[in-house]
């Protein structure tokens, strides 16, 4: 079992100001915890390069317009919004971000890796198909299906999203595509930004269905995502037979996080990639690709970072005994009852 990590040191030049949460200092630190621990020389890790995607890679998730509006913005120094500035290299390194995650899929997909994890800034499951925001300007982990999906004739990929904050730009991209089954786990969007990602926002068109919100209140932890995975991720991915499993991979639902008030442990984040491990070694051989989201507390990130590796080659933890169950649990248990047997 070979591990896949995609990092390149130009990712750390992606800086948005004195201050703003998503900092260069978050991805050193994840880097350093992972040498410490002996991942990052371990003969299970193969650390790659990244390639940057073209615009015609981005184009497969984005209007044409609104990639010309990030270039655009650029030039000027404008921002997207008053969290996401663009500077005059955004739009270089953020196509070097979409081809991380481009990367880190065809080497799994190929056979080099068992499975893979893009290290990648700028984070990118805000943007949506014409609009980003919330730190993101290129959707990376949608860029990356949409070229896997050409390029290896995919039908089924199941995303599993467990950044704190709603994935509305990645709804977006596959609200209406039977091919992608979208499952984000979040702090309740009454509490959050974007302010979206409720229960009832299932998918339309064909892919009615094929998006599952899973709002969590806050000061939700392990115990509460324990059920979460154990009634809903393990039963809809059995039900999908993904034949890829990709994972928005955010941090941002530590109890230390600044900007949110969920209450995972760093342990929670091996045992919840275990779940994932495992999926897919009985789906889909093992297929996993992880793209870098959110996460702003830089020790407890390192270290739950490190958990997920220590996963992804075959030493994740044991998921906890004790679980707690939700009524959203079984709200979604109901709405979901016409589309898949759970």
């Amino acid at each position: 079992m070979i591990t896949a990590i995609v990092y390149s040191e130009k990712y750390l030049k992606h800086e948005l100001g004195t201050g703003h949460p998503e900092c260069p200092e978050r991805l050193e630190a994840i880097v350093e915890a992972l040498k410490r621990s002996g991942l990052w020389e371990s003969p299970d890790v193969n650390v790659i390069d990244p390639a940057p995607a073209t615009r015609a890679d981005i184009e497969m998730a984005h209007d044409t317009e609104y990639v010309a509006l990030v270039e655009k913005l650029g030039k000027s120094e404008r921002s997207l919004d008053g969290d996401t500035p663009v500077h005059k290299n955004t739009f270089e390194l953020a196509l070097l971000a979409a081809g991380g995650a481009i990367t880190a899929g065809r080497a799994v997909l190929s056979g080099k890796a068992s499975n893979a994890f893009a290290l990648v800034r700028p984070p990118g499951h805000h943007a949506g198909r014409s609009h980003g925001g919330g730190f993101c300007y290129f959707n990376n982990i949608a860029v990356m299906i949409e070229r896997l999906k050409r390029e290896f004739k995919l039908k089924r990929i199941f995303v599993l999203d467990f950044d704190a904050h709603h994935g509305n730009g990645t709804q977006d991209i596959f609200y209406q595509d039977p091919s992608v089954l979208y499952m984000s786990l979040h702090q309740d969007g009454r509490t959050l930004y974007p302010g979206s990602g409720f229960t009832d926002e299932l998918g339309a068109g064909d892919g009615e269905g094929y998006n599952v919100n899973v709002p969590l209140p806050p000061e939700s932890g392990d115990a509460e995502y324990a059920s979460v995975m154990r009634e809903l991720f393990v039963p809809l991915t059995k039900a999908f037979k993904p034949e890829l499993i990709a994972v928005s991979a955010g941090f941002d639902a530590l109890a230390e996080d600044p900007l949110t008030r969920l209450g995972l442990t760093t342990l929670a984040y091996g045992w919840l990639m275990r779940h994932v491990v495992e999926q897919a070694k009985s789906l889909c051989g093992g297929r996993v690709v992880l793209t870098l989201e959110g996460g702003y507390a830089l020790k407890p990130l390192a270290s739950a970072t490190v958990n997920v590796v220590k996963a992804l080659v075959g030493r994740g933890q044991e998921p906890p005994s004790e679980s707690r169950s939700l009524p959203v649990v079984d709200e979604l248990r109901k709405r979901l009852a016409s589309y898949w047997k759970i």
